[in-house]
């Protein structure tokens, strides 16, 4: 958790004429926020979409599966603006709140080609990821979607 943004810039470096996303959640963001001055500093234009579902999405999705809905410390109730975050640190930021708006912003996201471009996606909190294990489970027996809870 948290190496998204570095990890994509460090792919930018290596590949500089290959367009580079990286899909992230909002919680990953916030551990490594600082590095879009490095990608300003650095000219590595890279795309960021954020899912931000304002919650630590696999802990409260831990939460729910495996103690009964007990949430504890999950809920991300102090986020900051990642649009004008993204701004600050002199990048383009998006914020997208509906599915139809979607496409069109990942559009205008590739049309920035020598730019930084932070998408703020915004999803619904209780939507879960799969596929999942579970902790002392297998392969085998791994989650493939709400249907096998």
């Amino acid at each position: 958790m948290g190496v998204g943004i570095p990890y994509a810039m460090g792919i930018k470096l290596a590949k500089p004429q290959s367009e580079v996303f990286c899909i992230t959640g909002e919680g990953s963001v916030q551990m490594n926020i600082q590095e879009l001055s490095t990608c300003l500093q650095y000219n590595t234009p890279i795309k960021i979409c954020a899912l931000n579902n304002r919650y630590l999405g696999m802990v409260r999705q831990w939460q729910e599966i495996e103690y009964s809905g007990r949430y504890s410390h999950s809920y991300m109730d102090a986020l900051p603006n990642f649009v004008k975050l993204a701004e600050a640190y002199g990048h383009v930021g998006m914020l997208i709140e509906h599915p139809k708006d979607v496409e069109p912003a990942l559009r205008e996201a590739r049309k920035l080609k020598d730019r930084t471009v932070f998408m703020d996606f915004r999803t619904d909190p209780t939507e879960n990821v799969f596929p999942m294990i579970q902790a002392g489970k297998g392969l085998t027996e791994m989650l493939l979607g709400s249907e096998d809870l």
